[in-house]
């Protein structure tokens, strides 16, 4: 059974008093399939080699855009977040070479 990242795991119930458990696969951990890293929809994670009681559905075009999109916002995100820290830490150096500056020149004047 052979899964990409994005597609859709159904683990199916074994017994009638448990429901299905269905998640997403967001890392394939082998070097051509299982064990897989599945977040399942309740939000828990897993890593997982799926038995003879698994499916995998890759999703629709729609759905594989919305991931794609999903995971471009994310490192949109992210690249925004360190572009921050480093125009504060910039900012920051300046600003400390601004007042070293300033400590300097106001040394001269006192002698």
């Amino acid at each position: 059974m052979s899964g990409s990242v994005g597609d859709r795991i159904t683990l199916h119930a074994n017994s009638t008093g448990s429901s299905d458990r269905v998640g997403t696969i967001v890392g394939v951990l082998g070097s051509d399939g299982p064990p897989y890293r599945v977040r399942f929809d309740n939000g828990d994670e897993s890593i997982l080699t799926p038995g003879p009681d698994a499916t995998i559905e890759a999703p629709s075009v729609g759905e594989r855009l919305e991931q794609v999109a999903d995971r471009a916002t994310e490192t949109a995100r992210e690249t925004a977040e360190k572009a921050r820290e480093t125009a504060e830490d910039a900012t920051g150096r300046a600003a400390r070479a601004v007042a070293d500056t300033a400590a300097r020149i106001a040394e001269r004047f006192e002698r």
